[in-house]
């Protein structure tokens, strides 16, 4: 696992090896090289490392869309529990993948599979995991 000396996102140690796992059943490039790009910009970092102020998985965000006036809430799903209406976002997904490892207060860029270019302001991290002492979920 490479570090960045200046990091864009940070993932902590546990999902790294858990997208790693799904990555590996799933067997598709297309997920290896996303992980992989994922991984490329990527500090990885102990949980009880990671800022509170990062989007981790299984984190409840509040965001808000270009271009809409109310922000939504999320929570950052692995694959099997994604559940759109119920507001679990699959990490898989491209606004997942963009959300990963984001920090609060930050805009990013993130592609719908027409191509589209969408943009998403996290306005604040409403849940966190590690912040609660909850580093396994």
């Amino acid at each position: 696992m490479a570090k960045t000396q200046n990091p864009t996102l940070y993932l902590t140690e546990l999902d790294v090896t858990r997208l790693e796992g799904i990555a590996s059943r799933a067997g598709t490039a297309e997920l290896d090289e996303m992980l992989d790009a994922l991984l490329a910009r990527a500090a990885i970092v102990s949980p009880d490392a990671i800022p509170k102020d990062v989007v981790t998985m299984n984190s409840r965000v509040v965001c808000t869309l270009e271009g809409e006036p109310a922000p939504r809430e999320w929570t950052l799903a692995y694959p099997d529990d994604a559940d759109l209406s119920a507001g679990r976002l699959s990490v898989l997904s491209p606004i997942g993948q963009a959300l990963l490892g984001a920090r609060a207060g930050k805009t990013v860029d993130y592609r719908l599979p027409n191509g589209s270019a969408q943009r998403v302001t996290i306005v604040s991290i409403a849940f966190q995991p590690e912040a609660s002492g909850q580093f396994t979920l």
